[in-house]
Protein backbone atom coordinates (compact mmCIF):
# COMPACT_ATOMS: atom_id res chain seq x y z
CA UNK A 1 0.00 0.00 0.00
CA UNK A 2 1.23 3.65 -0.43
CA UNK A 3 2.10 5.54 2.68
CA UNK A 4 0.00 7.89 4.15
CA UNK A 5 1.41 11.97 3.63
CA UNK A 6 0.78 15.02 5.27
CA UNK A 7 2.72 18.11 4.80
CA UNK A 8 2.57 21.17 7.78
CA UNK A 9 3.75 24.27 6.16
CA UNK A 10 4.57 27.10 8.75
CA UNK A 11 2.44 30.26 8.17
CA UNK A 12 3.27 31.77 11.19
CA UNK A 13 4.49 35.54 10.96
CA UNK A 14 7.99 34.88 11.04
CA UNK A 15 7.80 33.42 7.35
CA UNK A 16 8.11 36.94 6.49
CA UNK A 17 11.37 37.02 7.05
CA UNK A 18 14.07 37.15 4.23
CA UNK A 19 15.49 33.45 4.02
CA UNK A 20 19.12 34.77 5.60
CA UNK A 21 18.00 36.60 8.59
CA UNK A 22 20.20 36.06 11.39
CA UNK A 23 19.16 34.95 14.87
CA UNK A 24 19.88 38.50 15.82
CA UNK A 25 18.15 40.14 13.62
CA UNK A 26 15.11 37.87 13.91
CA UNK A 27 15.13 38.71 17.93
CA UNK A 28 15.32 42.47 17.38
CA UNK A 29 12.02 41.96 15.10
CA UNK A 30 10.32 40.54 17.76
CA UNK A 31 11.35 42.59 20.10
CA UNK A 32 11.60 46.16 18.47
CA UNK A 33 11.15 45.87 14.47
CA UNK A 34 8.01 45.01 14.64
CA UNK A 35 6.65 48.08 16.05
CA UNK A 36 8.65 50.60 13.51
CA UNK A 37 7.43 52.02 10.02
CA UNK A 38 7.94 49.66 7.34
CA UNK A 39 10.52 52.28 5.71
CA UNK A 40 13.11 51.51 8.72
CA UNK A 41 16.49 50.72 6.67
CA UNK A 42 16.92 47.72 9.14
CA UNK A 43 13.55 46.48 9.33
CA UNK A 44 13.48 46.89 5.29
CA UNK A 45 16.32 44.60 4.95
CA UNK A 46 14.78 41.92 6.69
CA UNK A 47 11.41 42.06 5.48
CA UNK A 48 12.92 41.98 1.57
CA UNK A 49 12.43 38.62 -0.38
CA UNK A 50 13.05 36.24 -0.92
CA UNK A 51 11.41 35.23 2.25
CA UNK A 52 11.53 32.45 3.79
CA UNK A 53 7.79 31.53 2.98
CA UNK A 54 8.70 32.41 -0.61
CA UNK A 55 11.36 29.79 -0.14
CA UNK A 56 9.35 27.42 1.35
CA UNK A 57 6.36 27.75 -1.67
CA UNK A 58 9.18 26.87 -4.08
CA UNK A 59 9.82 24.02 -2.66
CA UNK A 60 6.79 22.54 -1.58
CA UNK A 61 6.06 22.94 -5.47
CA UNK A 62 9.72 20.91 -6.24
CA UNK A 63 8.27 18.37 -3.85
CA UNK A 64 4.65 18.14 -5.18
CA UNK A 65 6.40 17.74 -8.85
CA UNK A 66 8.33 14.79 -7.59
CA UNK A 67 5.66 13.18 -6.02
CA UNK A 68 4.52 9.22 -7.46
CA UNK A 69 1.19 9.93 -8.63
CA UNK A 70 -0.95 7.06 -6.25
CA UNK A 71 0.03 9.44 -3.32
CA UNK A 72 -2.58 11.65 -1.85
CA UNK A 73 -1.47 14.91 -0.05
CA UNK A 74 -2.84 16.37 2.87
CA UNK A 75 -1.74 20.12 3.95
CA UNK A 76 -2.38 21.50 7.03
CA UNK A 77 -1.29 24.95 7.76
CA UNK A 78 -1.50 27.65 10.48
CA UNK A 79 -3.77 29.63 11.91
CA UNK A 80 -1.73 31.51 15.05
CA UNK A 81 -1.93 30.29 18.24
CA UNK A 82 -5.71 29.51 17.90
CA UNK A 83 -4.99 26.57 16.15
CA UNK A 84 -4.30 24.96 12.74
CA UNK A 85 -5.92 24.21 9.43
CA UNK A 86 -6.61 20.99 7.93
CA UNK A 87 -6.91 22.47 3.91
CA UNK A 88 -7.59 18.77 2.89
CA UNK A 89 -6.43 15.88 1.16
CA UNK A 90 -5.61 16.53 -3.23
CA UNK A 91 -5.14 14.04 -5.34
CA UNK A 92 -3.11 13.69 -8.32
CA UNK A 93 -6.01 15.61 -10.31
CA UNK A 94 -5.58 18.15 -7.98
CA UNK A 95 -2.19 19.31 -7.89
CA UNK A 96 -2.38 22.43 -9.49
CA UNK A 97 -5.47 23.42 -7.55
CA UNK A 98 -3.13 22.57 -4.57
CA UNK A 99 -0.19 24.63 -5.84
CA UNK A 100 -1.98 27.30 -6.80
CA UNK A 101 -3.79 27.68 -2.73
CA UNK A 102 -0.49 27.34 -1.44
CA UNK A 103 0.58 30.40 -4.06
CA UNK A 104 -2.03 32.47 -2.24
CA UNK A 105 -1.25 31.57 1.31
CA UNK A 106 0.23 35.01 3.78
CA UNK A 107 2.00 34.29 6.82
CA UNK A 108 1.14 35.95 10.44
CA UNK A 109 0.57 35.75 14.09
CA UNK A 110 2.03 32.61 16.15
CA UNK A 111 3.63 28.45 15.50
CA UNK A 112 1.09 26.73 17.10
CA UNK A 113 4.04 23.49 15.89
CA UNK A 114 3.42 21.16 18.69
CA UNK A 115 -0.30 21.06 17.49
CA UNK A 116 0.41 21.12 13.47
CA UNK A 117 2.28 18.27 13.95
CA UNK A 118 -0.34 16.62 16.64
CA UNK A 119 -3.08 17.50 14.12
CA UNK A 120 -1.12 15.79 11.17
CA UNK A 121 0.15 13.03 13.23
CA UNK A 122 -3.87 12.35 13.97
CA UNK A 123 -4.52 12.01 9.97
CA UNK A 124 -2.20 9.39 9.03
CA UNK A 125 -1.94 6.00 10.11
CA UNK A 126 1.56 5.01 11.08
CA UNK A 127 0.23 1.96 12.96
CA UNK A 128 -0.17 -0.62 10.38
CA UNK A 129 1.25 1.17 7.21
CA UNK A 130 4.12 3.58 6.59
CA UNK A 131 3.34 7.43 6.66
CA UNK A 132 5.71 10.51 6.48
CA UNK A 133 5.16 13.76 7.31
CA UNK A 134 6.68 16.69 5.79
CA UNK A 135 7.32 20.14 8.23
CA UNK A 136 8.42 23.37 6.82
CA UNK A 137 9.02 25.29 9.72
CA UNK A 138 11.45 28.11 10.63
CA UNK A 139 12.18 27.67 14.74
CA UNK A 140 10.40 26.44 17.92
CA UNK A 141 6.51 26.08 18.82
CA UNK A 142 5.45 29.72 19.72
CA UNK A 143 2.31 28.58 21.82
CA UNK A 144 3.19 27.08 24.87
CA UNK A 145 3.37 23.42 24.32
CA UNK A 146 6.61 21.02 23.14
CA UNK A 147 6.97 19.68 19.84
CA UNK A 148 9.53 17.47 21.27
CA UNK A 149 7.10 15.37 23.49
CA UNK A 150 4.71 15.25 20.86
CA UNK A 151 7.35 13.67 18.60
CA UNK A 152 8.20 11.63 21.44
CA UNK A 153 4.96 10.40 22.06
CA UNK A 154 3.80 9.76 18.34
CA UNK A 155 7.23 7.42 17.84
CA UNK A 156 5.61 5.70 21.26
CA UNK A 157 2.41 5.52 19.63
CA UNK A 158 2.86 5.06 16.04
CA UNK A 159 6.29 3.71 15.21
CA UNK A 160 5.96 3.70 11.13
CA UNK A 161 5.23 7.21 10.85
CA UNK A 162 8.29 9.51 10.20
CA UNK A 163 8.71 13.27 10.19
CA UNK A 164 10.94 15.25 7.89
CA UNK A 165 12.09 18.83 9.09
CA UNK A 166 12.96 21.28 6.57
CA UNK A 167 13.83 23.41 8.21
CA UNK A 168 13.87 27.15 6.98
CA UNK A 169 15.74 29.49 9.20
CA UNK A 170 19.16 29.24 11.82
CA UNK A 171 17.42 27.28 14.95
CA UNK A 172 17.88 24.24 15.76
CA UNK A 173 14.92 23.87 17.87
CA UNK A 174 12.42 22.17 16.13
CA UNK A 175 15.00 19.14 14.82
CA UNK A 176 13.94 16.64 18.00
CA UNK A 177 11.13 16.37 15.67
CA UNK A 178 12.63 14.28 13.46
CA UNK A 179 15.24 13.13 15.25
CA UNK A 180 12.37 11.42 17.67
CA UNK A 181 10.57 9.84 14.93
CA UNK A 182 13.67 8.42 12.96
CA UNK A 183 13.39 11.26 10.31
CA UNK A 184 15.43 13.75 8.77
CA UNK A 185 16.39 17.35 9.20
CA UNK A 186 17.38 19.38 6.08
CA UNK A 187 18.41 23.00 6.63
CA UNK A 188 16.97 25.12 3.74
CA UNK A 189 18.96 28.48 3.02
CA UNK A 190 18.41 28.47 -0.66
CA UNK A 191 15.76 27.01 -2.86
CA UNK A 192 18.34 24.84 -5.19
CA UNK A 193 19.46 23.48 -1.67
CA UNK A 194 16.26 22.01 -0.90
CA UNK A 195 15.16 20.50 -3.63
CA UNK A 196 18.45 18.73 -3.86
CA UNK A 197 17.78 17.42 -0.23
CA UNK A 198 14.20 16.69 -0.68
CA UNK A 199 14.99 14.51 -3.47
CA UNK A 200 16.04 12.24 -0.66
CA UNK A 201 13.66 12.92 1.84
CA UNK A 202 11.02 12.27 -0.47
CA UNK A 203 12.65 8.91 -1.53
CA UNK A 204 9.86 6.65 -0.45
CA UNK A 205 7.13 8.82 -2.12
CA UNK A 206 8.85 9.82 -5.31
CA UNK A 207 7.47 8.70 -8.76
CA UNK A 208 11.33 7.63 -9.74
CA UNK A 209 13.37 6.85 -6.42
CA UNK A 210 16.80 8.51 -5.90
CA UNK A 211 18.56 4.88 -5.72
CA UNK A 212 16.33 4.05 -8.93
CA UNK A 213 19.21 4.45 -11.20
CA UNK A 214 22.21 2.98 -9.19
CA UNK A 215 19.59 0.21 -8.73
CA UNK A 216 19.28 -0.48 -12.60
CA UNK A 217 23.36 0.22 -13.43
CA UNK A 218 23.74 -2.58 -10.90
CA UNK A 219 21.60 -4.94 -12.98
Amino acid sequence: PVPDFAVVLDTSGSMNLNINTSSEDEAWMAQVGGALPDDNPRKARVLTEPTRLTVAKQAFAAMIGQLHPDIDTRLITFQGCEGTVDQGVFRRDARQQLLAGVGQLSADRGTPLAASLAKAASLVDGRLKDALVVMFVDGEDGCGQNACEVSARIAREQPRLRVNVVNISESKLSNCIADNTGGRVYAAREVGEVQKMLREAMEEVAATPACAGAQATGQ
